[in-house]
C-alpha cells in the first residue's frame, strides 16, 4: 500500500522530473566533447558500477535461474542497448525539446502493446489520445522560431527509441514480479553488452580523452549519477512509497522541463505554438492512459525507468 499522502508530490518523484528533464539538455552539452557511442559506453558502465553497488549494499541483487538467463539477456539487449543506441544517436540529431516530446509518447505504445499481448482492452481513449499526442509533438517539431534544431534521421531515431523502450518495459513486466527492481535491472544489463561493446569499444578505447572539457566530464556525471543511477533508485523509491499510478505521471511532466531547460540553458526560444503543442502532447498521453477507475492499470511507467 502506498505510504505517501496521495495529496502531495512524492519528493523523490519531483527530482526524477527535474533529473530526467534536464537530462536533455545535459546530453547536447555533452555530445560537443563526447562522440555519441564513447558517451554511451562510459555511462553504461559507470552506470551499471554505481547501481551495483547500491543493490549489493542494500543486498537487492538478483541472480536468474538457468532457464531465465534468454529473457533477462534480451530485456537488457532492448532495454539498455537498443534503446540508448537509438535515443542518444537522436539526441545527436534533434534539440532537447523535441528529443524530449518524442520520447514521451513511449506511454501509448506500452498500452498498445499490453492490448496486443491481452494485458488490456483496447479503449477509444487509447486511440483517440495517441492521435491527439502524436499531433502535439508534430506541433512543437514544426513550429520551432529560428535555427533548425532537428533532422528528419533523428526524428526517426528518438520516436523509435519510444517504440523500443516500450516493447522493453512490456518484456520486463514478468520479470519483475515479486523481485527487486534494481537486482531484475542489473541482471539484465549484461544483455546490452552484445550491443554496446560492438558498436562502440574500439573507439572508446582509441578516442583522445585530453580533448574533453570539464564540461564534457561534468555532463557524463550527470548521466551516471543523477539521471541514470540516482533517478532510477529515486523513481523505485517513488512506486513504494507513493505508488505506481503516481509514479508513472513523471512521464508527463518530463517533456515540460526538457523544454523550458532548453530555452533557460541553451537559449533556445519558446513560442506560443510550441507551448500549446506540449500541452496537447500532455493531453493525448493522458487520455491514451486513461482507465474506469474499477480497473486496474496494467500500464508500466515510461523514458523513461532507464528514460535517458
Amino acid at each position: 500500500m502506498p505510504r505517501w499522502p496521495e495529496r502531495l508530490p512524492h519528493p523523490a518523484l519531483v527530482f526524477v522530473v527535474f533529473a530526467w528533464g534536464c537530462n536533455f539538455v545535459v546530453i547536447k552539452y555533452s555530445l560537443v566533447d563526447l562522440p555519441v557511442n564513447v558517451m554511451m559506453l562510459l555511462r553504461y558502465m559507470f552506470m551499471g558500477l554505481a547501481l551495483w553497488s547500491y543493490a549489493a549494499a542494500m543486498r537487492l541483487t538478483y541472480r536468474p535461474k538457468r532457464e531465465e538467463w534468454v529473457p533477462f539477456l534480451f530485456a537488457g539487449f532492448m532495454s539498455t542497448g537498443l534503446y540508448m543506441v537509438f535515443f542518444l544517436e537522436g539526441m545527436a540529431r534533434v534539440g532537447a525539446a523535441q528529443g524530449a516530446v518524442c520520447l514521451a509518447t513511449a506511454p501509448i505504445w506500452v498500452s498498445i502493446f499490453s492490448v496486443l499481448k491481452g494485458r488490456d482492452r483496447g479503449r477509444w481513449e487509447l486511440y483517440v489520445g495517441g492521435a491527439v499526442a502524436y499531433l502535439g509533438v508534430a506541433t512543437v517539431i514544426l513550429m520551432g522560431s529560428g535555427e533548425r534544431h532537428w533532422t528528419p534521421l533523428g526524428l526517426a531515431f528518438t520516436l523509435g527509441s519510444a517504440l523500443i523502450w516500450a516493447i522493453s518495459v512490456v518484456m520486463m513486466k514478468p520479470l519483475l514480479q515479486d523481485r527487486p527492481a534494481v537486482g531484475v535491472y542489473l541482471a539484465t544489463y549484461p544483455g546490452a553488452a552484445l550491443i554496446l561493446l560492438p558498436y562502440a569499444v574500439m573507439d572508446t578505447v582509441t578516442f583522445d580523452y585530453s580533448r574533453v572539457t570539464w564540461v564534457g566530464w561534468a555532463g557524463l556525471a550527470y548521466l551516471v549519477f543523477v539521471a541514470g543511477a540516482g533517478a532510477f533508485t529515486a523513481y523505485y523509491v517513488g512506486v513504494r512509497e507513493a505508488g505506481p499510478a503516481k509514479a508513472s505521471m513523471t512521464a508527463y511532466f518530463v517533456p515540460v522541463v526538457a523544454t523550458f531547460s532548453a530555452w533557460a540553458f541553451q537559449g533556445i526560444p519558446v513560442n506560443l505554438p510550441q507551448a500549446v503543442g506540449v500541452a496537447i502532447l500532455l493531453a493525448g498521453v493522458a487520455l491514451a492512459n486513461h482507465k474506469p477507475a474499477t480497473k486496474e492499470s496494467t500500464r508500466a511507467a515510461a523514458p523513461a525507468d532507464e528514460i535517458a
